[in-house]
C-alpha cells in the first residue's frame, strides 16, 4: 500500500502555493517532497512550490515571487505600481526590497534590491507587500528603464489619483538627488502648478513660454456667478477673454464614473455647460499640443484676436481648495 501524504497546505493570500518551509511545517519530509517534485509538483521560483505542473496566472505567478523573496520584502517599481492600478510601461522585472542586512538576488525575471530605507507597506496580500506609489514609482525610474515622458506623466498619475501627496512625493525625490529624477519632479511642479494629467502639463509650458498671452488659471472650478450653480473645471480659463480651454483625451477621460456615467460623454458635454454661459471654448487634442504645438498658438491668438466675449459669461472662479 503506498505511503499517505499530508495534504498540501491551503495558505490563506497564497494563491494555492507553498514554501519548501510550510511544506515541512505541514508535515511533509524531504523525499516526500522530492517525490512530489519529480512527478506532479513545479518550482516556479526557488524553494516555492506549486501543486500542479500548469501555468500560473499573473497574479499567482507574483505571488511566487513575493514568497522567493522572503517575508520581509516588499514590491517596488512599476509592478508596484501596477499593483495599485497605475497604468505603467511593460515592466522589465518584479523588483523588491528587503533590509541591507539581507542578500541581494535575482531569478527569472525577479530580484530582491537591499536599502537601508525599507518603506512600510501599503498594502498587502497574503505574502505580497507592496510599497507606497511615491517610493515605487522614484524606485522605478532609478532601477528600471522608463522612458522620460512616462516619468513625468506616472508623477501625475498617481497625485492626480491620490495615492500619494506632493510632501510625499518630494520626499522621495530629496531621498535621490541628481538628473535621473529630473522628470519625476517636472510631473510634481506640473500637478502642483494645476496640471491633473501630462497633456495639461504641457500646456501649461506651452503657455508659460508666451508672456504676451492672457493669464491662464488651471484646472479652476467655475460656477455660475448670480447662482453658484457648478458649472465645470476647465483645464485652462482664461478670465480676462472669457474662454476656456479643455484638453480632450481619452487617455485621461475614458471608462466608466462611480455612478455608471460614461466619462468621455461627460467631459465633452462639459463644454456644452460653458457655451450656453457664454464662454467660448477651444479643445485641443495631446497630439497636437506634442506635434504641432506652434498650430495650437496659432488658433489660441486667433481666439484672442476676436477680443473679450461679449457680453462676458456670467461665471465666476472659486478659489481653489488646498
Amino acid at each position: 500500500m503506498a505511503p499517505q501524504h499530508p495534504p498540501f497546505p491551503d495558505i490563506a493570500g497564497q494563491r494555492g502555493l507553498a514554501t519548501v518551509a510550510q511544506l515541512r511545517g505541514a508535515g511533509w519530509t524531504p523525499a516526500q517532497i522530492r517525490h512530489r517534485r519529480s512527478t506532479v509538483w513545479r518550482m516556479p521560483y526557488p524553494r516555492v512550490v506549486s501543486p500542479h505542473r500548469g501555468p500560473l496566472s499573473p497574479d499567482a505567478l507574483l505571488t511566487a515571487t513575493a514568497l522567493w523573496a522572503g517575508e520581509d520584502a516588499v514590491l517596488t517599481g512599476l509592478v508596484a505600481l501596477g499593483e495599485h492600478g497605475v497604468r505603467t510601461p511593460p515592466p522589465q522585472v518584479a523588483t523588491f526590497l528587503v533590509p541591507a542586512t539581507a542578500r541581494a538576488r535575482q531569478h527569472d525575471g525577479a530580484r530582491v534590491v537591499r536599502t537601508t530605507r525599507l518603506p512600510d507597506p501599503a498594502r498587502h496580500e497574503g505574502p505580497l507587500a507592496v510599497a507606497p506609489a511615491a517610493r515605487a514609482l522614484v524606485d522605478g525610474v532609478c532601477l528600471e528603464r522608463v522612458p522620460p515622458p512616462e516619468q513625468e506623466a506616472l508623477a501625475i498619475a498617481i497625485l492626480q489619483r491620490g495615492l500619494a501627496t506632493p510632501p510625499g512625493l518630494d520626499g522621495e525625490l530629496w531621498q535621490r538627488p541628481g538628473v535621473q529624477v529630473q522628470r519625476v519632479r517636472a510631473g510634481l511642479e506640473a500637478f502642483t502648478g494645476g496640471a491633473w494629467s501630462r497633456p495639461e502639463a504641457v500646456l501649461r509650458r506651452l503657455w508659460d513660454q508666451r508672456p504676451d498671452l492672457p493669464v491662464l488659471l488651471t484646472n479652476c472650478r467655475l460656477v455660475h456667478a448670480r447662482t453658484g450653480r457648478f458649472l465645470a473645471c476647465p483645464d485652462g480659463w482664461m478670465p480676462t477673454v472669457g474662454a476656456a480651454l479643455q484638453v480632450h483625451s481619452r487617455q485621461y477621460h475614458q471608462g466608466i464614473d462611480d455612478r455608471g456615467g460614461d466619462r468621455w460623454a461627460a467631459t465633452v458635454e462639459k463644454d456644452s455647460v460653458l457655451v450656453a454661459v457664454g464662454a467660448r471654448v477651444l479643445g485641443v487634442t495631446p497630439w497636437t499640443l506634442h506635434a504641432r504645438p506652434q498650430s495650437f498658438l496659432a488658433r489660441v491668438d486667433e481666439l484672442i484676436a476676436l477680443g473679450p466675449a461679449s457680453p462676458m459669461p456670467d461665471v465666476r472662479v472659486l478659489e481653489r481648495r488646498g
